[in-house]
């Protein structure tokens, strides 16, 4: 358990306004809590949450992230993560506007998020010299529409969804000397409205998009001269 307090007294920021004059922040608070269990036992859980309040109140973030691991064996330790973001930001920038005499104007929004993820690992020592580690992290972020009177109109909501995972199998063809063989795969998937109100509608529709697969063989040689 603990917490932040920062931006006490008068601070500025130069470049909130991308480019423009330097406003005023305001003081936040980010106090945490995380709960974990024994590493050294067959389930070992962990939960981390925190709150970060500014503007006075009228900015908000919350997160939270849960997570399960277990070792199931000297060999193989899997573990299952998810996390939840609320963000409501009333100090969103949003542009940069030139009126009809030539005045920029510099605006602000309040940007209502929610992002929700899940993250997988998978840890396998298959001989002492041969492992393989799996990672994927499935998430998907929906901003609302800007609703506030400081901008110029509603850009509307949109939908953005991105998948990316990794396979490493490391092999120690002798001492000092590995052989890694990686293969990455990304997908993404973006709408302009808010999407699917549930997470695994906004999955399924991620795993519908086109993937980005990369191969890569590398090798690390110890040359004893």
């Amino acid at each position: 358990m603990g917490g932040t307090a920062g931006q006490l007294g008068e601070t500025f920021c130069d470049r909130c306004t991308r480019g423009g004059p330097a406003i005023r922040q305001s003081s936040f608070t980010a106090p945490w809590v995380e709960v974990t269990g024994d590493d050294r036992r067959l389930v070992f859980p962990d939960v981390f949450a925190q709150h970060v309040s500014a503007d006075e109140g009228h900015t908000n973030r919350t997160y939270v992230s849960p997570s399960l691991q277990l070792r199931i064996s000297a060999r193989t330790t899997p573990s299952l993560g998810m996390s939840y973001t609320r963000n409501l930001d009333n100090t969103q920038f949003y542009g940069n506007f030139v009126d009809s005499v030539g005045v920029t104007h510099y605006t602000f929004a309040h940007l209502d998020q929610t992002t929700v993820g899940l993250t997988f690992r998978l840890d396998y020592t298959a001989s002492p010299t041969l492992t393989i580690q799996v990672y994927a992290n499935p998430y998907a972020s929906r901003f609302a529409p800007y609703g506030d009177a400081s901008v110029m109109s509603n850009p509307g909501a949109f939908n953005y969804k991105a998948f990316n995972s990794s396979t490493v199998v490391r092999w120690e063809y002798r001492p000092g000397s590995s052989l890694y063989v990686v293969w990455t795969e990304g997908r993404q998937d973006l709408e302009r409205l808010a999407g699917d109100r549930t997470f695994s509608g906004d999955l399924s529709r991620l795993f519908d998009a086109h993937p980005a697969n990369t191969f890569l063989v590398k090798v690390a040689h110890w040359f004893d001269w």
